[in-house]
C-alpha cells in the first residue's frame, strides 16, 4: 500500500506553525508497512485542496489529510472532498447530538456554527474524536482509502491511532493489496557525542548491501541512529534488528540512553525509582527547564522533590547559601558556584542528590575569559560534590536546552556508574 499525507492550512505555507502532524502520520504508517510516497501541504483554497486530492488519488492507495475540519469558513476540507469525489454533504443528527454533548460536558452551550460539523460527505463514515468536537472522515472510493483528521495535534494523534490505523489494518490484510510487507524501524537515541564521532565508531557495521539500513538523525540535543529493515516476516525482522542493536550497543555503550519513544528524563526517572533515590535542582541560566523535563514524567514526585530558579546572585546566596565572597572571587558562572548550588539545594530539600546549572546563555554577557555558551553543571551526593564544564554555542535558546540535556545526562551517567561499581 502506498500513501500520501496532505496537510491543509495557510499557516503551514506561511511558516507560522511547524508541520509535526505529517511526521507523526508518516511514522505510524511506516510502522504498519505502508509506504509513504508523497507529502503535500496546501493552503486554504477549495480548488487547490481538491486538486491535491485528485493528484493523490492518481498515485496513492491511501490518502490521509490533516486540518481544515473546523466549523468556520476557512475550514474547507469537506467542501474539497465534495468537489474532488463528487459527493454531496449529508446532515447526521446523531453527530450533532455528540457535538452538543461534548460542549455540555465542558459546561457550555454549542454555538450554532458548529452544526456544520454534523455534515459528512455522502457514503462516508464519521470518525470519532475523543479530544475535540470535529469528527473525522473515512471515505472508500474505488481503490482509494481516504481519511480526513483534525489539525489539532492531540485530536489528530488519537484519531490516527484509534480510528484510522484499525481500518487500514483490516483493509491491508484482507483486501487485494498483495502480501504482507513490513518496514520495521528502530531508533537508538544517543547524547553527548557528535554525529561524526558516532559514524567513526560504528563505521564497520555499515554495509550498503546489508538488509538493515542505517541513518543518522542529528539534533542539538543528540543524534538518533535509525535502523530500517524491509521484510515480509515481522518476527524474523525483529530478531535481525535486535541482533544489530546489540552489536551497536556493544560499541557505543553509555552513549545510547534509549530507543524509539524513550526520553532521557524517563530513563533517569526509572533509574532513580529503582535505586530509591531523590533529587532536587537549582537552576540559573536554564530558568526551570530541567525541572520541567523531570516533571514531564507522570509520577515524578516520587523522586523529584523540588526545583528552584536562582537566577540572580542574591538568590544564590539567599536560598542556597552560596557565600557572596565566593561569587565575587570566582564569578556566578564557575565550577565553585555550581558545586555550592548543588550542595545548597540538596541540603535545602533533604534529598539524596542535588543538581545545579549556571552559565552564560547569551547573546550578551560573555567575555574572552568566559564566553557565551560557557556552562557549569554541579552535582552533589552524600559522599562528594563535583562540577563539569561545557562550552556550547552562541544561540540562547539552544544553549539553554543543550545545558538542560547535559545536566540530565550527567545524572544518568552518575547513576549508571554507581551500579557498575
Amino acid at each position: 500500500m502506498k500513501a500520501e499525507v496532505i496537510t491543509i492550512g495557510d499557516e503551514l505555507l506561511y511558516g507560522q506553525i511547524q508541520d509535526f502532524n505529517s511526521s507523526f502520520i508518516s511514522e505510524r504508517l511506516t510502522a504498519e508497512g505502508i509506504e509513504v510516497v508523497f507529502k503535500t501541504s496546501v493552503g486554504d483554497d477549495i480548488n487547490r485542496i481538491a486538486e491535491a486530492f485528485n493528484i493523490a488519488r492518481s498515485r496513492a492507495d491511501v490518502i490521509i489529510t490533516s486540518g481544515g475540519l473546523g466549523p468556520t469558513s476557512d475550514d474547507l476540507t469537506k467542501k474539497a472532498v465534495v468537489k474532488a469525489f463528487k459527493r454531496n454533504l449529508v446532515f447526521h443528527q446523531e453527530i450533532l447530538k455528540q457535538i452538543e454533548d461534548s460542549f455540555h460536558k465542558r459546561g457550555s452551550s454549542m454555538p450554532k456554527i458548529n452544526q456544520n460539523q454534523a455534515l459528512i460527505p455522502q457514503g462516508a463514515k464519521a470518525l470519532s474524536n475523543l479530544w475535540g468536537v470535529a469528527p473525522g472522515i473515512f471515505l472508500e472510493d474505488k481503490e482509494t482509502l481516504f481519511f480526513a483528521v483534525p489539525g489539532v495535534p492531540v485530536e489528530m494523534k488519537w484519531m490516527v491511532e484509534n480510528e484510522v490505523l484499525p481500518v487500514l489494518r483490516t483493509k491491508k490484510f484482507t483486501g487485494s493489496m498483495g502480501p504482507e510487507h513490513f518496514i520495521l524501524h528502530r531508533k537508538l537515541k544517543t547524547t553527548g557525542i557528535s554525529e561524526s564521532a558516532l559514524y567513526e565508531k560504528i563505521e564497520k557495521l555499515i554495509d550498503p548491501t546489508e538488509e538493515i539500513k542505517i541513518a543518522f538523525l542529528p539534533g542539538y540535543l543528540g543524534v538518533d541512529i535509525r535502523l530500517t529493515l524491509e521484510t515480509g516476516d515481522r518476527n524474523q525482522a525483529q530478531v535481525k534488528i535486535d541482533e544489530f542493536e546489540q552489536k551497536t550497543r556493544e560499541i557505543l555503550g553509555i552513549y545510547i540512553y534509549g530507543t524509539d519513544d524513550q526520553t532521557l528524563e524517563g530513563v533517569i526517572g526509572k533509574l532513580l525509582l529503582e535505586r530509591k533515590k531523590t533529587i532536587a535542582v537549582a537552576e540559573s541560566c536554564t530558568g526551570g527547564l530541567i525541572g520541567a523535563r523531570f516533571t514531564n514524567i507522570s509520577g515524578s514526585s516520587r523522586y523529584f522533590e523540588r526545583g528552584v530558579v536562582t537566577y540572580s546572585n542574591e538568590a544564590k546566596t539567599e536560598f542556597l547559601n552560596v557565600p557572596t565572597e565566593i561569587i565575587e572571587k570566582y564569578g556566578a558562572v564557575s565550577e565553585e558556584v555550581a558545586i555550592l548550588m548543588a550542595e545548597g539545594v540538596r541540603r535545602l530539600a533533604k534529598t539524596d542528590y542535588g543538581l545545579s546549572v549556571t552559565g552564560i546563555a547569551g547573546p550578551t554577557g560573555g567575555t574572552p575569559q568566559k564566553p557565551v555558551g560557557l556552562v557549569f553543571i554541579g552535582f552533589a551526593h552524600e559522599n562528594d560534590s563535583f562540577a563539569q564544564k561545557f562550552l556550547l554555542g552562541e544561540d540562547r535558546k539552544i544553549n539553554r536546552e543543550r545545558a538542560t540535556q547535559a545536566a540530565l545526562n550527567l545524572v544518568r551517567l552518575f547513576l549508571i556508574k554507581q551500579v557498575s561499581e
